[in-house]
């Protein structure tokens, strides 16, 4: 009888249980990534190593596929401008970058370095500092990976991680595009 009693009340349980756990199937929801943006230049502006002083010129490139940094996104341009905004309001002046990928060139080693044409260029506009990142799309979530990239020295002064998840919008932003193709 106890034996019964044990049994029942564990299979009980255990329905009750599996009623309440996340189902495979559970539709993941969008994120709010004005938001998720704006609070990753608050974090690289809280971390950096050096100080960047207000009204200096911030150049914010697209961001870019880590698997391939000839590919962008709407995810990528969307990131990439939000973040220029939230330079902009905390008290930057901005440039973007459309064309990353003209921003690098391969050194013998096979790492990327800023091109001398780009060197050139932001050392002409008077730019203090770039900002580069990249974006990877997982089955449920989105990486981004940003740093500021001090012009003078070419150190990284200040970087920031952030995720996405993977809700509807997220998905349709992330299709890829050759970097140049005109948007859709």
């Amino acid at each position: 009888m106890y034996n019964k009693l044990v049994v029942s009340t564990l299979i009980f349980v255990a329905a009750i249980l599996s009623g309440c756990a996340p189902s495979a199937q559970t539709p993941i929801k969008d994120v709010d990534l004005v938001e998720i943006s704006y609070d990753s230049v608050e974090a690289l502006l809280d971390q950096l190593s050096q100080p960047m002083a207000k009204g200096s010129l911030v150049v914010v490139s697209t961001l870019v596929n880590v698997n391939d940094l000839n590919q962008t996104s709407a995810f990528g341009r969307i990131v990439s401008d939000q973040i220029a905004s939230a330079f902009n309001n905390s008290g930057y002046r901005i440039r973007g970058i459309e064309m990353p990928t003209m921003l690098f060139v391969d050194n013998e080693g096979g790492m990327l370095q800023l091109s001398d044409e780009t060197k050139n260029t932001l050392k002409e506009l008077g730019a203090s500092a770039l900002v580069v990142g990249e974006f990877a799309a997982g089955r449920r979530t989105a990486y981004v990976s940003l740093r500021i990239v001090d012009i003078k020295s070419k150190n990284i002064i200040s970087s920031t991680d952030f995720s996405v998840p993977m809700g509807p919008d997220a998905r349709v932003l992330l299709k890829l595009q050759q970097t140049g193709e005109a948007a859709p």
